[in-house]
């Protein structure tokens, strides 16, 4: 099959294989299509003398031609409300640009292009957007790379627009240059929406998608300008208002019907570098995320951690693009596996780099939510950073974390029947989490009101409540970097809590003995749970109990606040190169294991007797069940 071909064959499959829309809500839509259409048809007839009056259906066409008009809109605000007017006919022309041609242009920004050309012009719009475009293009990166949020940077990209419209405004009064003049007549707000939609291109899919991109938006800009100019549709939509009505009707059929997406993956722009003899120079990273996941269409089981959503990653975005990198940011939702594929299949072609998933997300939902990405990746045979999904489906319990960590001779928290809870609240705090999502942080209580509400939060979602006395000492977390290789195993700057903005900050030990005491419970704590890579370690200090191990993440977001992200800056390095490191070992790793077949020394028995691991996972579940 040719190429070529391939987009419209997957539309006319989409059609074929789905319907979105019930087949009563269709006819619904259908009605609402003709009903202007039949309004229409007795103005018509109400205006031919020689149609009989018994066809005029008592007189309708003469009342709707009489009351049911905007003719009474003086000329003055007749724009205004033409503007209004023709809305749905741009809506719909943008539809079928991007879902029937599949050309991507930058959203709905063409409609209020169109309205900028109508008010001053094609030629200082033109000159507008390439000054204030290029200026933010050239801005935005270093206002991500000082930590700005959204707000901050949309703010600066007006206030850069209102001085570059006033530069323009009294260059052309000093220079009596009426194109520079109107400058100043164009809405800011569309131009800053504009400038930030290419700037976000440009970071995300490079110079040549932006330009590409912006130059469809334009031509569709000056298209519907120039059908907001023809007299005989001004006229059409003054009259007869309820035309407005067919717009509507024929979106809803573009989605279901005409979603073929013909020209999906035509980017002349683009193409030049996209040919098989020129691949990237850098890796092909997949960075899976819990950012802007969609939800599921049905809730199963816990949700997944907080830590995973709040984490913005878009700092070591920005770092691994500018190493030329080919990047793909994917969501943790139920359109993973599609894109997942999709990306797969291309990295199979012959002299294409491997594709690597750079796993920062904790699943989508359920007990063994961190299992997720890992099952997806292994079942589509691409190679992953973090732990296996073998591994993830065991060790998102808690209870099996904690025996784990306990066969391995290290501490951990003691678990706690309801009555003993209750009886040690008067002397020390506890701990309240749900069994299954280890990587959830708990909830510390100090009375049994509190306890007893956060029981019952638990109870409500269906889950098991696991109580824990918490360990006395600081509070320590360790970032501990390929876990699984006893030589190239590295736990990076210690780190402990702080209050304000920042939640992680230089651990203060000035006792050797302690730091290197803490670093090998949390190198053991991570190898012992099967942790691959990069593996999060929180533990308290006491002098008593030494280093108590509370929680293991296998799975640890690459944000700026992260604990990864500070550990890598107080040992000097970038989250680019965190993630360099993980995805290059992920590779070497799937490589090794096309490769080379286990030995007899691979495939020995585990480090514990069955009989004694057995008894000691036994005895904790018992004593730990609530």
């Amino acid at each position: 099959m040719d190429a070529n071909t391939v987009p419209a064959v997957r539309g006319a499959a989409l059609i074929l294989d789905r319907q979105r829309i019930s087949t009563s809500w269709l006819y619904g839509v259908l009605a609402i299509a003709l009903l202007p259409l039949v309004m229409i048809g007795l103005r018509l007839l109400s205006l031919n003398a020689s149609v009989p009056e018994i066809f005029l259906l008592s007189g309708m066409g003469d009342w709707l031609n009489q009351h049911l008009h905007l003719r009474w809109v003086g000329y003055a605000d007749r724009d205004v409300v033409l503007y209004i007017l023709l809305l749905p006919l741009a809506a719909l022309l943008t539809a079928l640009t991007r879902l029937t041609l599949g050309i991507r242009v930058l959203g709905f920004r063409a409609i209020l292009l169109s309205i900028g050309f109508q008010e001053i012009g094609v030629l200082p719009c033109l000159l507008l957007i390439l000054l204030i475009a290029g200026t933010v293009v050239c801005v935005r990166p270093s206002m991500r790379r000082a930590g700005m949020p959204l707000y901050a940077r949309v703010a600066l990209v007006l206030c850069i627009v209102a001085f570059t419209m006033l530069g323009g405004l009294m260059l052309g009064a000093w220079m009596d240059s009426v194109t520079l003049w109107s400058m100043a007549f164009f809405p800011v707000v569309i131009l800053a929406m504009l400038a930030e939609s290419v700037a976000n291109t440009v970071a995300r899919d490079g110079v040549s998608m932006a330009l590409w991109r912006t130059t469809s938006t334009i031509a569709l800009a000056g298209l519907l300008a120039l059908l907001g100019q023809l007299n005989a549709l001004r006229e059409l939509v003054i009259n007869c208002p309820e035309v407005l009505l067919l717009p509507m009707a024929l979106i809803v059929f573009v989605s279901e019907f005409l979603d073929l997406r013909l020209l999906e993956g035509y980017a002349p722009l683009t193409s030049a570098s996209r040919t098989a003899s020129t691949p990237p120079a850098g890796l092909r990273i997949a960075i899976v995320r819990n950012r802007f996941s969609e939800p599921s269409p049905r809730r199963v089981g816990p949700e997944v951690a907080k830590r995973y959503r709040r984490a913005s990653m878009q700092r070591l975005i920005d770092e691994l693009r500018e190493r030329e990198h080919e990047l793909h940011v994917l969501e943790s939702d139920c359109s993973l596996p599609e894109k997942l594929r999709s990306l797969a299949s291309d990295s199979f072609a012959p002299g294409q780099p491997g594709l690597c998933v750079l796993n920062c997300s904790g699943g989508i939902q359920g007990a063994s939510s961190l299992a997720q990405v890992p099952t997806i990746c292994e079942l589509l045979g691409v190679p992953h950073t973090g732990v296996s999904s073998a591994a993830a489906a065991r060790w998102h319990d808690r209870v099996e974390q904690l025996s784990r960590l306990r066969i391995a001779g290290l501490n951990v928290p003691y678990a706690l029947s309801y009555e003993d809870a209750c009886l040690r609240l008067d002397s020390s705090s506890v701990l309240v989490r749900p069994r299954h999502g280890a990587d959830r942080s708990a909830v510390t209580v100090s009375d049994r009101r509190q306890l007893d509400k956060q029981r019952q939060r638990i109870l409500r979602r269906g889950e098991e409540v696991l109580l824990e006395q918490r360990p006395e000492g600081q509070l320590i977390t360790a970032v501990v970097m390929h876990p699984e290789c006893s030589a190239r195993a590295e736990v990076l700057p210690l780190l402990r809590r702080s209050t304000g903005r920042h939640a992680f900050g230089p651990a203060q030990i000035s006792d050797s003995t302690q730091w290197e005491a803490i670093e090998l419970a949390a190198q053991r704590a991570a190898r012992a749970l099967g942790c691959s890579d990069i593996a999060r370690v929180d533990l308290f200090w006491s002098r008593s109990r030494g280093a108590v191990v509370s929680r293991v993440c296998a799975v640890e977001p690459l944000a700026h606040r992260s604990a990864a992200g500070v550990a890598a800056r107080c040992a000097g390095r970038s989250l680019a190169d965190i993630a360099e490191g993980l995805c290059r070992s992920a590779l070497g790793r799937a490589s090794h294991e096309l490769n080379v077949k286990p030995g007899p020394e691979q495939r020995s028995a585990p480090i514990v007797k069955p009989t004694e691991r057995t008894s000691t996972c036994s005895t904790f579940i018992s004593s730990a069940t609530v």
